[in-house]
């Protein structure tokens, strides 16, 4: 029926080729819209593929950076002291140090019951602290040299899992329970006091963390004490001294969707994110909301995406979110299952989202301003290297339809031009994806660049150079009737960095039917 239709005599009048330019898809990833209702610049599929303001990219890839620990690294702790700091891992029931890349030493904590440590950076006039608690050992203390099991009286130190400094104090919320302790300001060690949320918990359940809420993008006087439960509610105050009902007033109870994980949140200027199950959620949004509406959420953008991961995985150990400065992203690691995960992740500039794979982390950490993940064994350096341990870097995109300007004219789609740099030729493998179809494409490029060291750094007549970017225009015929369509891509490539910029489509226009 296409191919007649574009035989008519008004296709005919017609015949003369037609071109459309679009942008790569900056717009990042859309899991909540129709597909006919995405804007050009989305995409349907965004698997390691990075959207920037001038284009697309695919993602860099990790290195190992400690090798065998012999079982999963399920925590990374960096301790950061005034003049240096320090990365330690928790795996094999033990906790070892990962300061310097190489093979793991000898334990420095061992006989651990297990290696899922939460932890926070306390300063007092004694020194620099590494505050940790499993909620099943003793909590304990890193100073930048030795590690102590601190003297907490008045409750039972093993039960502590979870740690939070605010106000000058060290918190800690209890396994199971809906009790946080508390110690005096500026110490590591004491006396810990109880405070009772029960009677402000009106949905019942257990803690699950604390945080700070810093309105003001920095710490201060209006800093608010966030208590968060399993069943969706917080519980915030405000103040100085819990002690003293003159200091310390509760500001209001609030039900959001409930909370996944322990590691359940994180600071980006003056809001506090948390994983809900209503998705990625600033607190000041998920307050004013209250639950009504999944729009104003972070994730909305991802909403679909979000909800099937937090349905289908949300019982699973490993989520936790991450910003990396360095990197301009925001990451949200989701385990499917004991060995595999993957990673939802955002422009922090643009809001723009994608994701990740092939990087199968149990936990996440910034050491020295470096993004670093515990996996099966091992712990790797992210965002690092042009190669996931040597294999290729899977990426794979799948634009938004267009009906390029003529939604109810009939198209005969002839070429396609992507506009990309990249140290060496790619031939990807794309199609061109015709009125909604789910194909996608059979075969898959690769490319692997030459290995060489940058321009001028090393000796002449000794070292090879690694071969300068090059932009790409290269027209790639395709087929396809109809009247809209999608460009599918995907490519494994490895040893070279990958940037797409924009895409050209030439095409016959055929009838209105």
């Amino acid at each position: 029926m296409y191919l007649e239709a574009l035989r008519t005599p008004q296709a005919r009048g017609a015949a003369t080729a037609s071109s459309h330019s679009m942008s790569a898809p900056v717009g990042g990833w859309n899991a909540r819209n129709a597909w006919q209702d995405m804007d050009e610049s989305d995409a349907i599929i965004m698997d390691n593929v990075f959207p920037e303001t001038n284009g697309v990219r695919w993602r860099r890839g990790h290195t190992a950076h400690l090798t065998g620990l012999g079982a999963a690294a399920e925590s990374l702790m960096a301790w950061n002291g005034p003049s240096s700091s320090k990365l330690k891992v928790a795996a094999n029931s033990a906790i070892y140090d990962a300061t310097a890349a190489g093979a793991v030493g000898a334990a420095e904590v061992s006989s651990m019951t297990n290696d899922r440590w939460q932890h926070v950076n306390f300063e007092t006039s004694g020194g620099n602290f590494l505050v940790c608690a499993n909620g099943a050992d003793a909590v304990r203390n890193y100073d930048g040299s030795s590690w102590t099991t601190p003297t907490l009286t008045g409750g039972t130190s093993a039960n502590m899992i979870h740690v939070n400094a605010h106000k000058r104090r060290l918190w800690f919320t209890e396994v199971d329970t809906l009790s946080a302790w508390y110690l005096p300001v500026d110490v590591v060690t004491g006396t810990i006091t109880e405070f009772p949320l029960g009677a402000s918990a009106q949905l019942g359940g257990y803690l699950v963390a604390m945080a700070t809420w810093t309105r003001d993008s920095g710490s201060g006087i209006d800093d608010l004490a966030v208590f968060i439960t399993d069943r969706g509610e917080l519980i915030i105050y405000q103040g100085t001294d819990p002690g003293s009902a003159s200091t310390w007033a509760l500001v209001g109870v609030f039900r959001i969707g409930e909370p996944i994980g322990r590691r359940c949140f994180f600071k980006i200027g003056s809001e506090l994110v948390l994983i809900t199950r209503d998705g990625y959620m600033p607190i000041s949004r998920a307050i004013a909301a209250s639950r009504t509406t999944q729009a104003a959420a972070l994730s909305d953008k991802i909403r679909d995406a979000v909800n099937v991961a937090t349905r289908d995985y949300g019982a699973n150990f490993g989520w936790q979110p991450i910003l990396y400065p360095r990197g301009n992203m925001a990451l949200f690691n989701v385990p499917i299952s004991a060995t595999v995960a993957y990673q939802h992740v955002a422009n922090t500039t643009t809001g723009a989202w994608c994701r990740f794979i092939g990087q199968n982390a149990f936990c996440w950490e910034l050491f020295n301003d470096k993004l670093y993940f515990g996996a099966a064994t091992a712990v790797n350096l992210a965002d690092n290297g042009l190669a996931d341990l040597s294999v290729n870097i899977a990426g794979e995109v799948k634009t938004a339809y267009s009906y390029f300007g003529n939604p109810g004219r009939l198209k005969l789609f002839k070429m396609v031009r992507p506009v990309f740099d990249t140290e060496g030729a790619i031939q990807w493998a794309m199609r061109a994806s015709v009125d909604f179809d789910t194909l996608i494409p059979q075969d898959v490029s690769t490319y692997t660049g030459t290995t060489g060291s940058a321009w001028d750094t090393s000796p002449w007549d000794t070292s090879a150079w690694s071969q300068a970017p090059r932009t790409f225009r290269e027209w790639r015929g395709l087929e396809g009737q109809g009247y809209a369509a999608a460009l599918h891509v995907k490519a494994a490539i490895q040893g070279v960095s990958c940037r797409w910029y924009s895409t050209d489509w030439l095409y016959e226009p055929g009838s209105f039917v």
